[in-house]
């Protein structure tokens, strides 16, 4: 995070000049105030990353300013500044949340040092923050289930990439495990002790990604009664991960090209430029060649974020996967449930490797979650997994990835009455779920919405 506005409070003039023009020079937007009360209305007005404040002026002393300022904005860093220096008063400065006390006089490198340490308080602060609200969600390790050739490639690959800042797009239906690459990527990166922070473009209103993504200052919209942080600059020096970046409305993409190719951004309402170190890891669950032609993804965006592209192959491509990943998921579930851990049958993983898995290892996971919760026996039969039996003839192969569905399809029909069945018949498939109709689907639950309507489906 960056110090830009600083206020200034002092009764005397020439302490006023001095640091304005030592702060100016280093490009901070400052403002003076010559009292506390003064210095307090200013407060009520903007919100300053940093008050300087001197501890005796007439009105008020720099104790009373400190309490106002934390009570008006507790994330403003206050320095309190005297000519008149006791332990009984730095000691009561940093009880009230003074960041720092300073005995005059002082040299201009004395007061940038202060402030350097003072921007790195302020980013450990909006990490530490964000972290900790992402926490509940977070898992506490990262599992990697790879017995799989492609798998074991990828994630070597995965690892190889991590050692540089190339940026990295990672194609997959949904799904297939794209997140948990990524989170490779980053635990392996040297960034790996900075922030990790994601967004999903796809969950995110169109109304508020772009402060989502950059953030907003104060009163640059409705609602926007403070400064608020983007995921640009919570990421700063680590990862951001952009999941299903091809649900971003075209106008933001311009601003993100812009970002990919300066490393700078203004927040929504602000003027100035904001310089970050942030390596991207972005995400995809659509064809791109027809994201592109369809306008859904700008070229020139795609082509600077698929400097390194990984391809995850779906479920159904790599069998070797589903019996150990099934395993690890008894093993997780049965934990996070109470339950007491089961074993597969050998109709179980029968069925579970005759299975398509268009759902992928998510559909897995929540397949074997709901056998641990309904079966109370030591064993987990193939009649307590709750999916369609797509077992394939004795003498026919499995079926591809090309040829999913064994639904037949009435000759003569349009794609769009094509589509319009299939939306039909994974909402009832779901109880009209459109979150985990859309996951089936591989789009969006805006793009999924948008098809609803146009199709006119009774939800």
């Amino acid at each position: 995070m960056t110090i830009e506005k600083i206020l200034i409070v002092d009764d005397e003039l020439i302490v006023r000049n001095f640091l304005s023009e030592t702060l100016r020079r280093k490009h901070f937007e400052v403002t003076v105030a010559e009292g506390g009360l003064k210095a307090i209305a200013l407060c009520k007005e903007t919100t300053f990353d940093l008050v300087i404040t001197d501890m005796k002026m007439p009105d008020l002393t720099g104790i009373e300013v400190l309490k106002k300022v934390k009570e008006l904005s507790p994330s403003t860093v206050v320095i309190i500044i005297t000519a008149f220096g006791s332990i009984e008063n730095a000691v009561e400065a940093m009880q009230y949340g003074a960041f720092n006390y300073l005995l005059k006089p002082f040299s201009p490198d004395t007061v940038e040092a202060v402030i350097e340490k003072a921007r790195e308080h302020l980013s450990l602060v909006a990490e530490n923050t964000y972290l900790r609200q992402q926490l509940s969600a977070s898992r506490p390790g990262l599992t990697v289930i790879a017995e799989s050739p492609s798998m074991q490639r990828i994630i070597n690959e995965a690892k190889s990439v991590a050692k540089s800042n190339t940026n990295v797009f990672i194609h997959g239906e949904s799904g297939t495990g794209k997140e948990v690459v990524a989170q490779i990527i980053h635990n392996n990166s040297l960034r790996a002790n900075r922030p990790f922070i994601k967004v999903n473009c796809a969950a995110v209103p169109e109304t508020l990604i772009e402060s989502e993504f950059f953030g907003h200052e104060k009163g640059a919209f409705t609602g926007a009664s403070a400064r608020r942080l983007g995921r640009f600059e919570l990421a700063h020096t680590g990862t951001l991960l952009l999941d299903e970046i091809t649900e971003t409305p075209l106008p933001l993409q311009a601003k993100l090209l812009r970002v990919t190719q300066e490393q700078e951004f203004e927040r929504v309402g602000g003027s100035r430029q904001i310089i970050v170190d942030v390596r991207l890891i972005s995400t995809s669950n659509r064809d791109m060649k027809e994201a592109i032609a369809e306008k859904r993804m700008r070229e020139d965006l795609f082509y600077r974020l698929n400097v390194f592209p990984i391809l995850i192959p779906p479920l159904r491509e790599r069998k070797e996967d589903i019996i150990p990943l099934a395993e690890y998921f008894i093993t997780k579930s049965s934990l996070e449930n109470h339950r007491e851990k089961k074993t597969l049958s050998a109709d179980a993983k029968k069925k579970l490797l005759a299975y398509d898995w268009p759902g992928n290892v998510r559909e897995l996971s929540n397949i074997i979650e709901r056998a641990i919760v309904l079966d109370n026996g030591k064993q987990i039969g193939a009649t307590h997994l709750f999916i369609e039996s797509q077992e394939s003839p004795k003498d026919e192969p499995p079926a591809k990835s090309k040829d999913r569905s064994r639904q037949k399809i009435p000759i003569g029909l349009t794609l769009q009455e094509v589509e319009k069945r299939l939306i039909l018949a994974t909402l009832l498939a779901h109880q009209n779920n459109t979150t985990k109709a859309a996951e089936m689907l591989g789009i969006s639950q805006k793009v999924l919405k948008n098809k609803i309507l146009e199709y006119k489906i009774a939800e």
